[in-house]
């Protein structure tokens, strides 16, 4: 676990979530059961054993610049548990981290960044190899018509740049690197848009190392996509390479010698003729043939990934059962073998999804020793399955998360879960998956309320189960929770059902072809008749909500088509896109604003939850309201904007008994854009976080017998722009506050204020902070506090935060 601790609190990662990177080669599964995948421009590590195959993310890497497109773990050829991998970037470097598994975790660490490459890194691999008596690791990786091939001559030697290709006009794809058989030296395979392998050797000329070109192999007839190698149990080197030819074909290497050319049986002599021959250089000249071993067909779009399942330790001798698994863009996973008796492969299992709106899968990986395969796929979702029994596979519990920028979240007012809204279009649930029977509670997404069309930006808290959401449209929609996901969310949570909102709630939701809008779904009934088609929307299916139940958190594909939740109002008003929700602890006011370049666009619209009527606009602004909060009591309303203004609305009441607000006070919040605001939780100050790098603390005062807010004390000065404030549910016992701070550049800053300063007492006091891999390493967008009852000290409170960098994350704050 992540940990950070200075004075008197400890911060660690109790959850992090994040989808993978929409790019081959973006994840990989070691032998040491962990997973590394790309997420943004960091590196994820996940443990998908962790609490008895719960799983968790450990830990996030930043290094890079820009995306992740791929990452590898670096091997040995003897199955070893991994101590390093790489990863490459489209900054155009490739990153070697260290990492090995602890009793609190994982320990990782940067060992080198590479660069070389004048492109963006495509895939990247590397490999241990014995050279001069020392463990060389050689690095290869591809980027446009470019191949760089790195050398370490030792653990503690400096890497250098031992070969660059040009590969003009061939764009390369993937790389990967083995030992060739007998002479135990590094053989390279690089593959691209020319359907060809072309295959790489070191050598040594007068002694000088170098690597050198030794032969394409053609076959595909479009682009190659993946490659793979593994090495037979007679020694012969295999080399799979799949491509959007639909095709896999295998290759064997082979050196001359160790076979007698004359024993071809006639099934293998269609093959003979598609092969070729080379030698190596290496302290002596040692010849080796390349030929085709077999081609296989089964897949019905372009072909991704590939992944030899590792050799088996079996009665003690390691043995290669010769499974390689492919995926593809038709959302299958298959797993191809060979035939004892007769040698011929087949496809042993196939898996996968049907149906839905995803595209297909991007890569895949074996673990646990065969028994599980992994792969990602368009929308960063982890697919996972298990072999219970021989030859019955099931889904497996997998970690999830947004695949882009997550802009607003918020709590459950208990504080049971948590809602993510993201620019990925949709909304997710995070709940805990709590079980008697394993003491180590872990989070997970347990429903996607929303799938929309539309990048969503906010949303609002409106009771228990029901909440409203703004996207990049000019319309609040609002959602209620269905029957089935709160039988299923008391059975995964281990809460007792909430009786009161399962009275006349619909059963789910399903969306209609061609449709935005969730509708509900009140019983399932069998199946009827199709109708004869009379419109163009009949033509397309819809997606049919089924009920499920559930006692682990669902799947990818049950999170897609059945976890949605009905949609019950929209609310018209805005004539912009949406940017600002907010509504008031009691549930009785909901807040809305948009984008708007003008004043009269720049209002906040009030509208009265008991009937959605729209009872008010505050015209406070003269540019877009980026944050509005309503204070713990629920009496005043602060609202920060563009404008570079703050403006204080309190709660009154109507003639006819409803409540509408007032704006009571306004003011100058600095020079730049206010971007953040929040109360704290006596509801006597607010804060404000703007781009001026500056955290402000507004007091309530009276000028000319008129209430109004100043500023209390000094302003906190900070490295960055401030972009999200929060501070905690309760005052700290000495009648400090903790204030939590999140930066543009992904720092999360925790201090506490005091409003009495003093000498010995300063009004501003850090007690830590997150570096950029322990908190975001984009902006953060969100911070708030998990509402909790009772005092703050001696005791964990939680604070959940959302980034551009796709990642929502909840942090545990333990007070000594």
């Amino acid at each position: 676990m992540m940990a950070a601790s200075l004075n008197n609190v400890v911060v660690g990662t109790n959850y992090t979530s994040v989808g993978c990177n929409r790019t081959p080669h973006a994840l990989d599964w070691g032998n040491n059961d962990l997973v590394c995948f790309a997420s943004s421009r960091a590196v994820a590590v996940y443990d998908p054993k962790f609490a008895g195959n719960h799983g968790k993310i450990l830990h996030t890497l930043y290094e890079h610049q820009d995306r992740v497109n791929c990452v590898r773990w670096i091997q040995d050829g003897q199955q070893s548990p991994e101590k390093e991998f790489v990863s490459g970037s489209v900054d155009k470097t490739v990153t070697v981290w260290s990492c090995s598994k602890t009793s609190s975790g994982v320990d990782c660490s940067k060992v080198s960044k590479l660069t070389g490459l004048e492109a963006s890194v495509n895939s990247v691999d590397g490999f241990y190899w014995k050279y001069k008596d020392n463990i060389a690791t050689v690095v290869v990786a591809v980027g446009g018509d470019q191949i760089c091939v790195w050398l370490r001559e030792n653990f503690d030697g400096e890497w250098r740049v031992l070969q660059k290709f040009s590969s003009k006009p061939v764009l390369m794809f993937d790389c990967v690197v083995n030992l060739l058989p007998g002479c135990q030296v590094p053989l390279l395979a690089c593959a691209g848009d020319d359907g060809s392998v072309q295959l790489l050797n070191f050598q040594t000329l007068e002694g000088d190392l170098s690597c050198v070109r030794t032969m394409k192999v053609p076959g595909h007839e479009d682009w190659i996509r993946a490659l793979a190698f593994t090495v037979e149990d007679g020694g012969d080197l295999l080399l799979a390479s799949a491509a959007q030819d639909t095709l896999i074909r295998v290759w064997r290497i082979s050196p001359e010698v160790s076979k007698d050319q004359s024993q071809s049986d006639n099934s293998k002599l269609a093959l003979q003729s598609n092969q070729g021959e080379f030698s190596v250089i290496f302290q002596k000249e040692h010849k080796f043939k390349c030929q085709l071993e077999t081609v296989l067909q089964g897949h019905e779009n372009w072909v991704y990934g590939l992944h030899w399942q590792s050799p088996v330790l079996k009665d003690g001798i390691r043995t290669n059962p010769l499974r390689l698994l492919s995926c593809s863009m038709d959302k299958t996973m298959t797993i191809w073998g060979v035939d004892p008796s007769s040698g011929i492969w087949y496809d042993q299992v196939r898996v996968g999804e049907i149906g839905g709106n995803t595209l297909g899968l991007y890569g895949c990986r074996f673990g646990n020793q065969g028994t599980s395969i992994l792969a990602h796929g368009y929308q960063g979702a982890l697919h996972l399955w298990h072999d219970v029994e021989v030859g019955q596979w099931i889904p497996g519990v997998v970690c999830s998360g947004h695949f882009d920028s997550v802009e607003d979240f918020i709590w459950d007012p208990s504080g049971d879960f948590a809602i993510t809204v993201s620019v990925d279009q949709t909304s997710r649930l995070h709940a805990p998956w709590i079980q008697e029977s394993n003491q180590e509670v872990t989070w997970h997404e347990i429903s996607r309320p929303q799938i929309h069309g539309y990048d969503l930006s906010c949303i609002a808290s409106l009771g228990r189960f029901r909440f409203a959401s703004g996207a990049e449209e000019k319309v609040i929609r609002v959602f209620e929770a269905p029957h089935n996901f709160l039988e299923n969310f008391s059975r995964i949570c281990r809460i007792d059902q909430p009786l009161p909102e399962l009275q006349g709630a619909p059963q789910g939701a399903a969306v209609p072809a061609l449709g935005l809008s969730n509708k509900p779904v009140y019983q399932t009934e069998e199946p009827k008749v199709p109708k004869v088609t009379h419109s163009k929307s009949d033509l397309y299916a819809e997606n049919h909500f089924t009920p499920t139940l559930l006692i682990a958190p669902p799947t990818e594909e049950t999170l897609l088509q059945n976890t949605l939740w009905p949609e019950v109002q929209k609310l018209y008003g805005h004539g912009y896109e949406l940017f600002s929700l907010a509504a008031d602890p009691q549930c009785q006011l909901l807040v809305s604003s948009s984008k708007a370049q003008k004043a009269e666009h720049a209002s906040i619209i009030i509208w009265d939850t008991s009937d959605w009527s729209l009872i008010g606009k505050l015209e406070a602004h003269a540019l877009t309201v980026s944050q509005m909060a309503f204070s713990p009591d629920g009496l005043k309303l602060v609202s920060v904007s563009r404008d570079r203004n703050w403006a204080v609305h309190e709660k009154v009441q109507t003639e006819e008994g409803k409540f509408t607000l007032k704006t009571v006070a306004k003011g100058s919040g600095g020079s730049r854009i206010l971007w953040s605001c929040h109360w704290t939780p006596d509801s006597r100050y607010f804060l404000t976080g703007s781009r001026d790098k500056r955290v402000i603390v507004w007091e309530p005062t009276v000028i000319d017998d008129v209430s109004s807010y100043r500023i209390s004390g000094q302003p906190l000065e900070c490295a960055d722009s401030v972009t999200a404030v929060a501070c905690s549910p309760n005052v700290l016992s000495n009648g400090f506050y903790l204030v939590a701070i999140g930066l543009d550049g992904g720092q999360i800053l925790f201090y506490t204020w005091n409003p009495l300063p003093s000498d010995s007492a300063p009004q501003w006091n850090i007690l830590t902070s997150l570096n950029q891999s322990q908190a975001h390493h984009m902006t953060v967008k969100r911070l708030r506090f998990r509402p909790v009852h009772g005092t703050a000290d001696d005791q964990t409170l939680q604070l959940a935060s959302c980034g551009a960098d796709n990642t929502f994350k909840i942090f545990n704050l333990a007070f000594k």
